[in-house]
């Protein structure tokens, strides 16, 4: 049947007939150019019509930097708890279970060893989606364990920045994984 009937004041679309567009299948930059959203992941994320780097989580990181997208995750139960009883336009606890339901992370960074180009590696990504990569209690951990995870193998960490700052929530708790990774990045460097 034709989608498409011949009406008096004009052509009318067939809807019982008419198919819906699968989510996902195009993406639309900033700039307004459409592309093929498997044509954007082959090129890496970057729109081949207008250049337009398009914001990735580690999940996609990962996917690109891992030999063939093979990596073991380390560190996943880790989540922020709220020892300061915090609460602003929400409950601190609230917008940690919203940030884990909408980004489906338990918090702003991800870890994981694999190999890159035949090459053992640990890299440790941020994700923007998780109260905007803010660094909490559990990012500094988990950025220590990676630490400690590539003095253990003998590799490089890689770490892909992408934060808001420190976590207001946690307030001093957050600074203080500042002195942390610093700690743990020396160690690193001087295990060469």
């Amino acid at each position: 049947m034709s989608w498409f009937k011949r009406k008096a004041k004009g052509i009318l679309t067939d809807t019982k007939d008419k198919k819906e567009t699968p989510e996902g299948l195009w993406y639309k930059t900033p700039t307004g150019k459409i592309i093929d959203s498997s044509e954007l992941k082959e090129n890496l994320y970057v729109s081949p019509e207008d250049n337009y780097h398009v914001r990735i989580g580690s999940e996609q990181f990962f996917e690109i930097l891992f030999d063939n997208s093979k990596y073991t995750e380390f560190g996943s139960g880790l989540t922020s708890a709220d020892p300061l009883n915090f609460e602003d336009t929400k409950k601190y606890v609230d917008r940690l279970k919203d940030s884990q339901k909408k980004s489906n992370l338990k918090d702003a960074i991800r870890t994981a060893v694999g190999k890159l180009d035949s090459h053992d590696i640990v890299i440790a990504c941020m994700d923007f989606g998780f109260i905007g990569g803010s660094m909490g209690a559990v990012v500094g951990e988990k950025i220590a364990r990676a630490a400690d995870k590539a003095i253990e193998k003998k590799c490089p960490l890689m770490i892909i920045s992408k934060s808001g700052g420190a976590r207001m929530m946690e307030a001093g708790i957050s600074l203080m994984q500042l002195a942390k990774t610093s700690a743990k990045l020396k160690q690193l460097s001087d295990h060469k």
